[in-house]
Formats: C-alpha cells, sequence, structure tokens
C-alpha cells in the first residue's frame, strides 16, 4: 500500500503570531455579575427537542435551568478584555504585569482558557481584517 504524502509541518512562529493576533469576543448570550472581586456567568441553555421532552418529566424553573460559572481572579481579569478590540497578545502582556507571570506561562494559560472557553461556546474569535487575505494568498 502507499505511503501517504506526510502533512507539512506548521511553523510554530507562525502559529503563535496567529494566536496572539486573534481577538476574542464575549457570547453576548451569557449574562454576567461581579461576584466579590470575581465574574460570575450565567448560561441560559437553548430550548432542544430533548430538553422541552425532559422538562415533561422533570419541570424545571427558568432559573433552575441556568448555569453557573465562577471565574478565578485571572479567568475574571481576562474575560473582562474578552470585548473583540483587545489581542491575546494585549491581553497576555496584562496578565504578565498585573500577576507576574512569564511570556510562555501567560500564552500557555491563555491557550487552554480560551480552548476551553470556546468549545464551550462562551466565547468566539475576530481575526485582524488583512490577516484572513494573507492566509489566502499562502494557501
Amino acid at each position: 500500500m502507499p505511503k501517504r504524502p506526510a502533512k507539512p509541518k506548521p511553523d510554530r512562529a507562525s502559529a503563535r503570531r496567529q494566536f496572539l493576533a486573534l481577538r476574542p469576543l464575549r457570547n453576548p448570550n451569557i449574562n454576567e455579575e461581579d461576584a466579590e472581586g470575581r465574574v460570575l456567568l450565567i448560561i441560559t441553555p437553548p430550548e432542544t427537542r430533548a430538553s422541552k421532552f425532559l422538562g415533561f418529566f422533570l419541570p424545571l424553573s427558568p432559573e433552575e435551568r441556568k448555569k453557573r460559572v465562577v471565574l478565578d481572579p485571572i479567568g475574571s481579569h481576562v474575560w473582562r478584555l474578552c470585548d473583540g478590540r483587545t489581542s491575546i497578545e494585549a491581553i497576555s502582556k496584562s496578565l504578565q504585569t498585573t500577576f507576574k507571570l512569564g511570556t510562555l506561562e501567560a500564552e500557555h494559560s491563555l491557550r487552554q482558557f480560551f480552548q476551553t472557553l470556546g468549545k464551550r461556546g462562551y466565547i468566539g474569535f475576530a481575526q485582524e481584517k488583512g490577516q484572513a487575505s494573507k492566509k489566502k494568498e499562502t494557501d
């Protein structure tokens, strides 16, 4: 059986630059409150057929259906900066100065934090306008 051609390895420096240029944006459907200096996220799950079916057998009030997530101090700091205008690079520098983190430590923490929040649909990402066209030119 013939071997598959090897996928080109991504350029780490380029991937890092792209990551740092992203601008995280909070999901506007998530409410937030201040809880003793920390951010409390209040998530209302969307109505689905399954939730309606289960709601017939296990009726919950709208308040009971809401999920609450309390972010730690670093997560709260980052969440407040996710406005769609502030780049991950700027957020990283803010973490470094505010919480005395090293560059790699701050970037790694942000990568993990944004992966988790992105998978849950709590945030999205905006790219710089020229970045999308540059990517198409290189492909």
